[in-house]
């Protein structure tokens, strides 16, 4: 018997196995609780919960490898680097990451998470399955988003206190460039061709774009109170912002360079990601305790799914 039908054999015969569930579940969220100590895991499919993990002492950042089935997230108080076995929905492995991590994103080509050490100036690399240390980058003043051209070469960083990004080639270690952008720079999002990238500007209320071929900001375009991070839509070519004092997302349209709409979500929206498929954008809301859910194409909220206290999801949080 091929392994294939040996897996779809035990499905069928394990009615209860959350495996066998897994895999036909859809799309997962990963939704870091900060308040409560816990990743609130959600079937995007029909909103339910389908399990919450303990993450402990303020978690954050979210990185997803779907290669390796595995969920990445960040502890801010406890310098943790924590792995969720994406199947069984337990911890995988923790290991100390610096004095502050925060932001984080996994190449999965490579077997590389990268985190940023948000009061230790460096962004830590370590090996996706063991968590094992495999060096560390030199940034600038409190580096927070990340974000990795699509072949893993390079590293964008959002150094905040700085206002800057950094762009490291990660085969060497070396710093390309220090991009100047707004203020207080913190959500890196990459276009998926890897010749742009997007930058929430939190406190001079923009979106920087950068031009990745000349390593330069392109232009700026301005959004709502605080903006923190986004998601890019490549099928009609926007760009969702989450704007944390407005509780509203801006919507960009980067073909004529304009914000078309501004969609009232939860209280204090920071972390964002889309399902391409579905057509969904996720919002989470760090206040009101919650994921919003928006239509893609209508630009309307659709739901609104409960998590825990505290979501802040920072980064790539949904599984496909």
């Amino acid at each position: 018997m091929r392994a294939r039908d040996r897996r779809t054999l035990a499905c069928l015969l394990t009615l209860a196995s959350w495996s066998c569930a897994a895999a036909d579940a859809g799309p997962l969220a990963f939704v870091s609780n900060q308040g409560d100590d816990t990743v609130s895991v959600v079937a995007l499919e029909n909103g339910q919960t389908r399990a919450k993990v303990s993450v402990p002492e303020d978690p954050v950042g979210v990185a997803i490898d779907a290669r390796r089935r595995l969920a990445f997230v960040t502890s801010t108080k406890g310098g943790r680097l924590t792995s969720i076995d994406m199947d069984t929905l337990k911890v995988s492995q923790q290991v100390e990451a610096g004095i502050s991590p925060l932001g984080v994103v996994a190449d999965s080509r490579a077997g590389r998470v990268y985190v940023a050490d948000w009061d230790g100036n460096v962004v830590r690399v370590f090996d996706a399955i063991t968590l094992a240390p495999r060096g560390e980058y030199k940034t600038g003043a409190v580096p927070c988003g990340l974000a990795l051209t699509p072949d893993g070469k390079r590293l964008l960083v959002a150094d905040r206190d700085d206002n800057q990004v950094s762009v490291i080639d990660t085969t060497s270690g070396m710093t390309e460039a220090r991009i100047p952008v707004g203020q207080a720079p913190f959500g890196v999002t990459m276009a998926p061709n890897g010749l742009y990238a997007f930058v929430a500007n939190v406190q001079s209320d923009e979106v920087t774009i950068l031009d990745l071929h000349a390593l330069q900001p392109s232009t700026t375009l301005a959004v709502g109170d605080m903006p923190y991070a986004s998601a890019y839509d490549p099928l009609r070519g926007r760009l969702f912002v989450t704007n944390q004092s407005d509780g509203t997302v801006s919507v960009l349209d980067l073909v004529n360079l304009e914000e078309i709409a501004r969609v009232p979500v939860g209280e204090y929206p920071e972390g964002i990601d889309i399902a391409v498929e579905q057509r969904r954008v996720y919002v989470a809301n760090w206040f009101s305790n919650d994921l919003s859910v928006l239509d893609a194409d209508t630009l309307q909220v659709v739901a609104t799914i409960p998590t825990g206290d505290g979501s802040r999801a920072v980064g790539q949080f949904i599984a496909h």
